[in-house]
């Protein structure tokens, strides 16, 4: 009974090894030679070819039919790397028949991804390309083993990003943040970013100081860095759409690397001043006493191309207190900066916090409108606090007169044993003398 048993265990072994190696060496063609880059390659090879990340490897394959077999319809050649980390790098050919005394010569493009890992501790990375000409059941194949080298510079515009966004009106600023990494073997210095539509002749620009390359470890050094320019949309630009050039020029300007993003720019909006104003406060939140007056800074920045008249108005302040503007408004010049001072005067029986809102306003439209608190303290608490800082400051005077009398007492006192110190010693001295 043992040995049926083991007679049923090695049947089923062998079912199974059956089952799973179903694809098996061709009877019906083989693959006679195999070029990579125009340089034909094969299997033992220990010189290498090397590619750069980002390159395409042409890679020419040669199938033969075998004379003893027989005519094959459903044919196929792939190509294929393993190793990268965000998908397959394959390429495959249609199908195609081989007769037995034929030969096929099939050509695949194989694009090598640009973020490929392609640094092994300073040298190029290795890695293998398989080759298959396969069918329903059966197939040939061969390995060849490549390399993948960093190239010598090496920057990408990793990402782009436009604020307000891809449409903007005429007149309006449009800003841009770009980053930029190093994707190459150098270090890179002094990269200089820049932004422009061409057709309206604007153009933004600043400098990267340096970017190490990616797989550098050296700490405090970054192989990535972002930069934020900006210029304004010309207010007599055509409502359309407008190529957005991003450039990088580096290696001493003798690299040069551009993107092209589309921005539609709208008309010029009616009443564009708030576009054009950049308005801030020195505080939201201040501390006044009953009955005492406190300012609030309204700092505005006119950025446009022509003058305005900014005004500021007060809400909210009447049920506990009053309010006031000085001056009553302010002429900015283009390019120059103004200022308002809205004062709030809490009444006598008001405490705690008061809320109220001012409204900024040029040339009759309304800016922005900014809430803002007082901190409404009571005159008693305030008084309380007066009191102890007097009561502070007696007693610290106090303390300075004692100490300068002891001061004073000291020194007197090493003056006469300085005086009686030196009588001792002419006596001394005279008598010596007689």
């Amino acid at each position: 009974m043992k040995s049926v048993y083991k007679l049923m265990s090695v049947f089923l072994v062998f079912l199974a090894l059956g089952i799973v190696g179903v694809q098996g060496i061709s009877p019906d063609y083989q693959i006679s030679r195999v070029e990579v880059n125009d340089k034909q390659v094969n299997t033992g090879d220990t010189n290498f070819i090397v590619v750069d990340r980002g390159e395409t490897l042409e890679v020419d394959v040669w199938v033969d039919g075998k004379g003893t077999g027989s005519v094959n319809n459903d044919v196929r050649v792939r190509t294929w790397i393993g190793g990268y980390e965000f998908g397959d790098i394959t390429e495959r050919s249609e199908l195609f028949k081989v007769e037995p005394d034929g030969t096929y010569h099939r050509t695949l493009f194989v694009e090598v991804p640009d973020d490929i890992d392609a640094d092994s501790n300073g040298l190029s990375e290795s890695y293998t390309l398989h080759v298959e000409v396969f069918d329903r059941n059966n197939e040939d194949r061969q390995d060849f083993t490549f390399k993948i080298d960093e190239k010598r510079h090496d920057l990408r515009i990793q990402d782009v990003v436009f604020r307000p966004g891809l449409s903007v009106d005429a007149g309006e600023i449009l800003f841009s943040t770009i980053r930029v990494e190093n994707m190459g073997d150098k270090k890179e210095e002094d990269i200089q970013v820049r932004v422009s539509i061409p057709e309206l002749g604007v153009l933004a620009r600043d400098y990267i100081d340096e970017l190490v390359p990616e797989d550098n470890n050296i700490e405090d050094e970054e192989s990535s860095d972002d930069v934020d320019l900006f210029f304004r949309v010309p207010r007599s630009a055509e409502a359309k759409d407008y190529n957005v050039k991003v450039e990088l020029i580096y290696n001493r300007g003798h690299e040069t690397l551009s993107e092209n993003f589309i921005i539609n720019v709208d008309g010029e909006r009616a009443g564009s001043a708030g576009a054009e104003t950049v308005i801030s406060l020195d505080a939201v939140s201040k501390n006044v006493a009953q009955t005492s007056t406190v300012a609030y800074k309204v700092m505005v920045a006119n950025f446009g191309s022509d003058r305005a008249v900014y005004s500021a108005e007060v809400l909210g302040v009447g049920v506990w207190g009053t309010s006031s503007v000085e001056p009553g408004f302010v002429s900015v010049n283009a390019g120059e900066t103004g200022e308002l001072l809205v004062k709030v005067t809490p009444n006598a029986n008001v405490e705690g916090t008061q809320s109220f809102t001012v409204k900024v306003q040029a040339d009759g439209e309304t800016l922005k409108e900014v809430n803002l608190n007082a901190n409404v303290e009571s005159v008693s608490d305030l008084g309380n606090v007066k009191r102890g800082l007097e009561i502070g400051f007696a007693i610290l005077a106090i303390l300075l007169v004692i100490l300068g009398l002891i001061i004073a007492f000291n020194k007197l006192k090493g003056d006469d044993e300085d005086e009686e110190s030196l009588g001792g010693e002419e006596t001394s001295a005279g008598q010596t003398y007689y």
